[in-house]
């Protein structure tokens, strides 16, 4: 009986990593690239959206997550942020920067 039990961790574990690497559909901007962030005009409408909607990607993991990784966090701060990963990464998707940006969050960085 208590193998069973094991197995049954064992696989439910797998099949929870195995869903975290399955690609997810986002939407938003297309070709959202740390060159595209980098390079849109201030004070543009395009930049503006593109604000928003890290923002709201932030904002929606932030959600989902177990802990407040956004509290006591300023806007201009974690744009900051941002800006410095896509200068020296300008080539990364949107979704990969704010993913680390995340993960150093969670560490308390």
């Amino acid at each position: 009986m208590l193998r069973f039990a094991v197995l049954l961790i064992v696989a439910t574990i797998s099949t929870a990593q195995a869903e975290q690497r399955e690609p997810r559909t986002l939407f938003g901007p297309l070709g959202f690239s740390c060159d595209k962030w980098i390079n849109a005009p201030e004070d543009t409408g395009e930049r503006a959206q593109l604000r928003m909607w890290i923002l709201g990607y932030l904002s929606g993991l932030n959600t989902e997550s177990s802990t407040d990784f956004l509290q006591d966090r300023d806007v201009d701060g974690l744009l900051v942020w941002i800006d410095n990963y896509c200068r020296r990464n300008p080539l990364h998707p949107m979704p990969r920067a704010i993913q680390e940006f995340v993960q150093e969050l969670r560490a308390g960085r």
